[in-house]
């Protein structure tokens, strides 16, 4: 009944967002079918739908923090409709004082988007095909943005996200600050040395490893990211299966445990107490960084940041572990 009932909201609300569109004269076909009509420019997304603009869109919604984070650079904020909630958590997010004067939250459902009326919905890869669909059918431009999952693949979705919104210099110029910040980490004396095992811990536990962002971040800080000692296999993104297990982190014996702090809203234990409950067990008890009390905490954004903030990110946790 429950379901029902959401999927009839659902449907009034599309009915809604319809007939505004219809009286103001604004559908996308509506241009799109006026004689003579010419598309200012056209962004083609990662499903290789290509998108026709005959203006840049004024009432844009994003809903993924990373993506916020480089469209608030992008473009002025008067043309942004929404972003996600955690835009605006500073453990998470690198752009908290950027978001400040855009105060509506969309969260990731057909429901909230529409109701803010959106000219263009920005979504990325991993959104339900079912989401899209529903959007699409009553006449949303949808654009499905190049994720990013590594420190090299920020700037194909930076580009990506530009492209969509018709600031494809101003993008270009936020790749140019992400390369010269990632040049400085380069060239900055490392805080760990190739000899050092270190893991990242995050809310749920040590993670990292070959494919991971934080395997990324660990080597440019010069350390040696033991978590493929234990675990041979390739991660991606944040599976939660990818994360250790008490005896694999025994095995692994870290160096340093670098703690990244993000509690979720109060979800997760803070990365204070977490250190603690390892400290005080005796199963890790044979850990080089237990042992030594070698343990680093700051905010998640330094190190799983996958916008262009994430060089100088970098800059600041490398200062930081000094």
């Amino acid at each position: 009944m429950v379901n029902f009932m959401k999927k009839w909201q659902v449907l009034f609300l599309a009915v809604v967002f319809i007939l505004g569109l219809t009286l103001a004269g604004c559908s996308q076909k509506q241009l799109q079918s006026k004689p003579g009509t010419t598309a200012v420019y056209k962004a083609t997304d990662i499903r290789g739908k290509e998108l026709s603009f005959s203006k840049k869109p004024q009432h844009i919604v994003c809903t993924y923090v990373f993506a916020d984070e480089i469209l608030l650079d992008l473009v002025s904020h008067d043309r942004i409709a929404g972003l996600d909630r955690w835009v605006h958590d500073p453990e998470l997010s690198s752009a908290v004082k950027e978001a400040r004067d855009v105060k509506t939250i969309v969260e990731n459902n057909t429901e909230s988007i529409l109701k803010v009326k959106p000219d263009l919905v920005l979504l990325p890869p991993y959104v339900k095909p079912e989401m899209i669909d529903s959007l699409e059918e009553v006449g949303l431009k949808v654009f499905v943005y190049k994720d990013s999952r590594r420190l090299h693949e920020i700037p194909n979705m930076i580009r990506s996200i530009a492209s969509a919104v018709g600031e494809t210099s101003r993008g270009e110029e936020l790749v140019a600050t992400l390369n010269k910040d990632l040049d400085a980490v380069k060239k900055m004396k490392k805080p760990g040395n190739p000899e050092e095992k270190a893991l990242m811990f995050m809310r749920f536990g040590a993670f990292g490893g070959k494919g991971t962002i934080y395997n990324d971040v660990l080597t440019e800080l010069g350390f040696n990211d033991c978590y493929n000692t234990v675990r041979k296999e390739t991660v991606t993104g944040q599976n939660l299966k990818g994360i250790l297990s008490k005896e694999e982190v025994v095995k692994a014996n870290p160096d340093v445990f670098l703690m990244a702090l993000w509690t979720q809203g109060g979800a997760y234990d803070d990365s204070k107490m977490q250190l603690q409950e390892m400290y005080s067990d005796p199963a890790f008890a044979t850990v080089n960084a237990v042992k030594n009390k070698r343990a680093y905490i700051f905010p998640q954004r330094l190190v799983n940041s996958l916008s262009h903030h994430a060089g100088k990110n970098l800059i600041e946790l490398a200062e930081l572990l000094k």
